[in-house]
């Protein structure tokens, strides 16, 4: 799910009346997974040698399974929702632009990279392409609530931090997935150095944006420190990654915006199927006493199984949820902005 960060609306748009609401100290709950990284962190390395960081120390295309397998439930929950007629009228044109840039990044500039350069390029313009769009997607979702929570403007200092906290989480991301290139191992050092000297200059920008937050006593209170938290998880998960849990800093943030977005979609689905079922997937189930609420999860993970249980090779399975990923990072980009059917049906208080 990606918020807006256009403005600082002091609700998202939605009807009034709504039986479900997203609740901001469940957001904030959710956040809790950075500390718990850190803490699992420090006792490993304390007391048990390092054997967690060992045993999650796998390869480029392995941590690239496992984020599929991770992230795949929520893609398919935000899908499902168009099985609703009116959306599918309402976004047409996203949908068919989506499909097209999921075919184009997701399989088309992949195999053309292998075709000129050889498989080993290939996979990697898929990772780098991916791991940018990806940083891109989580932290918008992040900065947008935020800003809501808060109920803030984005001013000059946040739009220069969000953008050069982007840009080092996006490179980040690709030297983890695409450590197995031989310049990515002999420039380790100068590429991690480069992230710290960017969240170094980035933070002096949050520092100003938190300071005109602290001046204008309008802001809430529990939105300030959901921005703080965030702000957190990103010297958080770098520190990770310098202490050597490569795996464990891209889990961070992919456990965050995931949880967020089934909260998010379980919402939306309950709220939008609560008066009349609208979408076909759910006709069944609240027929016989089973709302919405209860099923976001479980068709996601259900689906998500299947999926991967059908398409064995990993290589096949990396591939479908990149293009399913470039698919659902579009569509979010529209779905989510004041005034689609979708934001709606999702109050935040």
């Amino acid at each position: 799910m990606t918020a807006t960060t256009s403005s600082a609306p002091t609700d998202s748009g939605f009807h009034q009346g709504l039986p479900m609401q997203v609740k901001n100290r469940v957001l904030l709950a959710i956040l809790i997974t950075t500390p718990a990284a850190l803490l699992l962190a420090i006792i490993d390395t304390l007391f048990f040698g390092q054997q967690v960081r060992q045993a999650m120390d796998l390869e480029p295309m392995q941590i690239a399974y496992w984020t599929a397998v991770l992230t795949v439930p929520h893609i398919v929950s935000s899908l499902v929702t168009f099985f609703d007629r009116e959306y599918v009228s309402y976004y047409k044109k996203p949908l068919i632009k989506g499909t097209f840039i999921a075919i184009l990044l997701g399989a088309a500039v992949p195999l053309g990279f292998q075709i000129f350069l050889g498989e080993t390029y290939g996979f990697a313009a898929l990772l780098i392409t991916m791991a940018f769009y990806t940083m891109y997607h989580n932290l918008m979702q992040q900065y947008g609530i935020s800003l809501m929570m808060m109920r803030q403007p984005p001013t000059r200092d946040f739009q220069v931090w969000r953008w050069m906290t982007i840009l080092p989480a996006g490179l980040a991301y690709t030297v983890l997935m695409a450590s197995f290139l031989p310049v990515v191992r002999m420039n380790w050092d100068l590429l991690i150095l480069l992230i710290g000297i960017a969240l170094t200059i980035a933070t002096i920008f949050g520092i100003r944006f938190l300071i005109t937050i602290l001046r204008n006593t309008a802001h809430t209170r529990i939105g300030l420190i959901y921005f703080v938290s965030n702000m957190g998880m990103l010297y958080v998960c770098f520190g990770l990654i310098v202490a050597g849990y490569g795996f464990l800093a891209t889990l961070v943030p992919r456990i965050i915006h995931d949880l967020t977005a089934f909260l998010i979609y379980t919402v939306h689905d309950q709220n939008r199927n609560a008066a009349a079922v609208r979408n076909p997937v759910y006709y069944i189930p609240k027929k016989i006493g089973i709302p919405p609420v209860y099923l976001c999860l479980p068709i996601g993970v259900a689906i998500s199984y299947l999926l991967m249980e059908v398409w064995g090779n990993i290589g096949i399975i990396v591939t479908f949820v990149t293009a399913l990923n470039f698919m659902h990072y579009y569509m979010e980009g529209h779905m989510w902005k004041r005034g689609t059917p979708h934001r709606q049906h999702v109050p935040f208080v």
